[in-house]
């Protein structure tokens, strides 16, 4: 009998795994700085200027989504840097483990939409910076996501080839 295997089981170590590997300079959140939001979002930023606690809000959810390591999962929430609709967020998301999902959740439900887009809009920047740095492309998709190489730590590795002294 075969055993069903979610996508989550099949895919869910490769976005742990390209979750380790985000790393962005102190120059990439200078570049994310200068990114306006969509044109079809000018209403956020209307509700971001009347709001007299944006920034700190907009601080604590970036702290939150660094604590729960949440960058990933915000990126492929995004089409250009704009928040998905919900159904299109949970296909882009099906294989996503829910150690990730559970604080996601929780931000899409408690982040004011005014943060949140802006929030989601650096991430998105940020991710795809360090991708592109670190593979030449700044795409990701866990189906097509190749598994990170495993580089060894060992100071001394024994010989691959044996030679046999034949002169003896």
């Amino acid at each position: 009998m075969t055993r069903y295997i979610s996508k989550q089981e099949q895919f869910g170590q490769l976005w742990l795994a390209e979750v380790d590997r985000f790393a962005y300079n102190d120059g990439d959140e200078d570049t994310v700085e200068c990114a306006e939001l969509a044109d079809e979002l000018w209403h956020h930023e209307v509700m971001a200027n009347e709001d007299p606690d944006y920034f700190d809000e907009l601080d604590e959810w970036t702290s939150f989504v660094y604590s729960h390591d949440l960058m990933l999962p915000l990126e492929q929430s995004c089409y250009e840097g704009v928040l998905l609709a919900t159904g299109q967020r949970a296909i882009r998301l099906e294989s996503c483990p829910e150690t990730l999902l559970r604080p996601l959740r929780w931000f899409f439900e408690y982040c004011p939409r005014h943060v949140r887009s802006r929030i989601a809009l650096n991430f998105y920047l940020l991710v795809r910076i360090d991708r592109a740095r670190r593979t030449g492309n700044p795409d990701w998709r866990p189906a097509s996501a190749v598994a990170a190489q495993d580089t060894e730590r060992a100071f001394f590795r024994p010989r691959l080839l044996k030679l046999r002294n034949y002169a003896r």
